[in-house]
């Protein structure tokens, strides 16, 4: 029960990764606030969750939990969404910023020929997203002279991708790796720690229909890449999450944790 007292707000959280991530937090003690443009996007890949709601799920663990249907990319919308959980449970102590994602298909983002609405999609949903719930959370977070920032990087952040899909993600996803940098610099004379994780392929269901099922062989030649074998499950996504909030993180800021299996090589 690290967390206990604190209030934690993970965007995108009402599936995989993110659920994940509220769920991780909930068991250290954390008061929760699950953020995301769809409370129930569970649904639309038939991801399987253990009640009727991710909020349900985070209560039945014994702490205060609140869901808040926002869009990221909305500056508003997320000041908006910071001033009530403030007034419902309390200041953000905590911000998992891991909503994102490629918008259009997988075959349709090369660097060269990704379309204007995809790549402008994909920048504000993974690093304007970042930079606006960043904001938000700061002005407390420095008053309190304390507080907790882990952004989602990408594997495509730091090495190109195989024939050169995942372009427009891997640069927002890059624009996310430099911000955290930076917003660390400018927060550690507070007691605020930043850093980003950047994932390797997650097993969750969007992954499957969406790249699996639709490219042959894909699964075969990602597990081909990885030293362990195997692709991530979303809780070992937030087991380092884990460690980057409690006090085990205490002394580690501006950094991009790979968590991939040592699928980045460098």
């Amino acid at each position: 029960m690290k967390l206990k007292g604190k209030v934690a707000l993970v965007t995108g959280a009402a599936r995989a990764i993110g659920r994940a991530h509220a769920l991780r937090l909930a068991r250290q003690g954390a008061d929760i606030v699950v953020n995301d443009i769809d409370l129930e996007s569970w649904r639309e890949f038939g991801e399987e969750i253990g009640t009727a709601s991710v909020v349900e799920e985070v209560e039945a663990l014994g702490v205060r939990c609140i869901g808040i249907r926002a869009d990221v990319t909305s500056k508003s919308q997320v000041e908006a969404m910071v001033h009530e959980a403030a007034e419902t449970l309390g200041p953000v102590d905590i911000l998992v910023n891991n909503a994102g994602g490629l918008a259009g298909e997988v075959l349709a983002s090369f660097a060269s020929t990704v379309s204007e609405e995809d790549l402008k999609a994909t920048i504000e949903r993974n690093l304007l997203g970042t930079i606006f719930c960043s904001q938000a959370v700061a002005r407390s977070m420095k008053e309190r002279r304390w507080g907790r920032i882990v952004n989602t990087a990408s594997q495509a952040a730091l090495q190109a991708q195989q024939g050169g899909v995942y372009a427009s993600y891997g640069a927002a996803k890059a624009g996310v790796v430099a911000y955290t940098r930076y917003l660390a610099q400018e927060l550690g004379p507070f007691g605020i720690t930043v850093n980003c994780i950047a994932p390797a392929y997650v097993d969750t269901r969007r992954l499957r229909v969406r790249v699996f099922d639709a490219i042959p062989g894909a699964l075969e030649q990602l597990l081909a890449q990885i030293p362990l074998g195997r692709l991530a499950q979303p809780d070992d996504i937030a087991k380092v999450v884990e460690f980057l909030v409690t006090d085990l993180g205490d002394y580690v800021t501006g950094q991009c944790i790979n968590v991939c299996g040592g699928a980045i090589r460098f």
